[in-house]
């Protein structure tokens, strides 16, 4: 009994009992991170398991087994810190990947902000300066948003709100001096830009009012690296949190099968007059559905297109500059030549390399293009096609990193955190290479009709039942498992 405890004693009196001890829980946590994080193949993680432990069982040899020499264990030590420091790192990248995807998918809430805006030029600094003065508001857009925000208005000052029905008089209201404030949602403050272009500049924001709701869980689960499924992309045109409500100016369903190795994106004009179910089933532009919600903007496009849409993923402006600078720039391929209006950039017929401003400015850009909202849906298909080819190349590990932060955030969807690493895992596994395909929707512009959410008449594109009809029909062959042509998508 006494021996047992003296040998007991002289374990933990050993100073590498505890330089084992230390690299077998990293060792430990190392491998049940990898089972839960759930996204390496099995056959690239079975042999590092297998090394792990065998490095394990030998290193803890070199510091606890008898009759070594002490230049053995003080190598053995050497090597344990070493790799302990490489074991560490690889925990925190492990972790940091498990917990960037965990934001992603945390997408159960929208969040709308009410401003207080006034003219940059005026003498009101706070909400007190505004007591007693006239203020805007509309019943446009979301109205029970706007009813909240007023409510909270007159919890914070006395005055006198007036109410408009148009965004025109809306904005006019406060460039005229006939109010000296606005209450704005800023998932309307796109719609400004038509009258007063110059808005964002010749105004401030004296207050801002947040609201959050649970959002409505539109996700139809399927397996998603057996199954056939569609993807909604929804760019809003704001910048900051990814969770604001706001117009939805990108809009492109992408149809992906796993099987065949194939993706479908198809672009939806921002201006297609259409039938939405959030605005009591009144016709307006797409883009307006982002302003009551991304659910509705889904189910106007499900109920138009005739399709099921399973999942969707929403970027803004900040993201595309993050997720593009983070991977180290794309490559696009224009076929004509343009400058932006917005930066001015050169974009050249042929390839072009951007980075994360320019591919916004390039993604944004329609009035130097001969098909306007048309082309500009191409070239946004242009920028995702050259994200996918950036992702999936062997590039992105070195930017491994300042790719998660960039992501983490930035970009929102409502597949699960299985589903993605199931795709992560399914790449891993095969390394295929992926075949992209791109189809737009067509229309005809008409510049005198009804917009509920403007409030006026308004400039829309009436849809092309033909480009519809055929875009239904290559979203239907994809879903059914069969494989695309260039000649299919061929206008």
């Amino acid at each position: 009994m006494t021996q047992q405890k003296t040998k007991k004693k002289s374990i933990f009196k050993n100073i590498g009992f505890y330089f084992a001890l230390i690299y077998l829980a990293l060792t430990v946590l190392f491998i049940v991170q990898l089972f839960v994080l759930n996204m390496v193949p099995m056959k690239y993680m079975l042999p590092v398991i297998i090394v792990l432990v065998l490095l394990a069982i030998g290193l803890s040899y070199l510091q606890l087994g008898k009759r070594l020499s002490k230049l053995n264990r003080i190598l053995g030590r050497i090597i344990i810190v070493l790799l302990s420091l490489l074991l560490g790192v690889g925990n925190w990248y492990i972790f940091k990947t498990y917990n960037t995807f965990g934001k992603l998918t945390d997408s159960d809430k929208d969040v709308s902000v009410v401003s207080v805006v006034v003219m940059k030029d005026s003498d009101y600094e706070t909400i007190e300066d505004l007591a007693g003065q006239n203020i805007a508001t509309t019943t446009l857009g979301d109205a029970d948003v706007m009813s909240n925000a007023a409510k909270d208005l007159n919890k914070d000052i006395s005055a006198e709100l007036k109410s408009y029905n148009s965004v025109d008089a809306y904005g006019d209201a406060l460039y005229n001096g006939e109010v000296e404030a606005i209450l704005l949602n800023e998932g309307m403050r796109g719609s400004f830009e038509e009258k007063h272009p110059e808005f964002d500049t010749d105004t401030k924001v004296i207050k801002r009012y947040t609201y959050e709701k649970v959002a409505k869980d539109i996700s139809k689960n399927v397996d998603v690296t057996n199954t056939p499924f569609n993807v909604y992309i929804t760019g809003i045109d704001s910048y900051g949190t990814i969770a604001t409500v706001s117009r939805s100016d990108v809009n492109m369903l992408v149809t992906v099968n796993p099987n065949t190795k194939q993706i479908l994106m198809t672009s939806i004009p921002r201006d297609y007059y259409v039938v939405q179910p959030c605005q009591d089933n009144q016709k307006d532009k797409l883009t307006h559905t982002g302003i009551f919600s991304v659910s509705c903007t889904i189910e106007t496009a499900e109920n138009f297109l005739n399709t099921d849409i399973n999942y969707y993923a929403r970027v803004n402006f900040s993201s595309l500059i993050d997720i593009v600078n983070a991977l180290g720039g794309i490559t696009v391929n224009s076929p004509v030549s343009f400058t932006t209006t917005v930066g001015g950039y050169s974009i050249v017929a042929g390839d072009n390399y951007l980075d994360g401003e320019k591919a916004l400015a390039f993604s944004r850009e329609r009035y130097s293009l001969a098909g306007g909202d048309r082309d500009r849906g191409k070239n946004q298909m242009r920028v995702v096609e050259g994200m996918i080819n950036k992702a999936i190349s062997p590039a992105i590990i070195t930017r491994y990193t300042s790719i998660l932060d960039a992501v983490g955030g930035s970009f929102q969807t409502n597949m699960n955190q299985s589903e993605i690493n199931s795709l992560i895992r399914m790449q891993l596994d095969d390394m295929s290479s992926w075949e992209i395909f791109q189809y737009s929707l067509n229309g005809y512009g008409s510049g005198n009709t009804w917009s509920p959410a403007n409030g006026f008449n308004s400039y829309v594109m009436q849809p092309d039942q033909n480009t519809v009809d055929k875009a239904n029909a290559l979203i239907n062959k994809m879903l059914n498992g069969q494989t695309l042509t260039q000649t299919d998508v061929a206008e």
